[in-house]
């Protein structure tokens, strides 16, 4: 596969950045050495938290610069559009749905109520899920 392997919602780098160990095994077991990639809105709102610290701010801008930032292009546009009104999604997470869509690769989240929205529109993995 040329493409990122997995598109991470913004509160896996959160909690990736917080230590939560779930998603630093994840991290170590899954994402390390793999193409992945964040959308652009992720970035936005890692990078617009009021309050955030220069060493924040320092951290998150040395994580991304592991991951692959899409951007919000005319086809990202359209799916996140379709998504929104199909699924009645916040604008953010459709624009995070639709990234995962394009790019044909799973969206990895800790949000539950994404993940039932989009079940049958794109695929979805949660790491805090209970492996079956």
């Amino acid at each position: 596969m040329n493409g990122p392997e997995w598109v991470l919602d913004s509160n896996i780098i959160v909690d990736f950045l917080r230590g939560d160990q779930r998603i630093a095994t994840f991290w170590r077991d899954r994402v390390r050495g793999q193409k992945t990639a964040v959308s652009q809105i992720t970035r936005m709102e890692l990078l617009s938290v009021p309050g955030l610290t220069r060493e924040a701010e320092g951290e998150i801008q040395r994580l991304l610069q592991h991951l692959q930032v899409v951007g919000i292009d005319s086809l990202v546009e359209n799916a996140a559009v379709a998504l929104r009104r199909e699924r009645h999604l916040k604008l953010p997470d459709a624009i995070i749905a639709a990234t995962a869509k394009v790019l044909n690769c799973p969206l990895v989240t800790g949000d539950a109520e994404l993940a039932r929205k989009v079940d049958t529109a794109i695929r979805v993995l949660n790491p805090y899920a209970p492996v079956a």
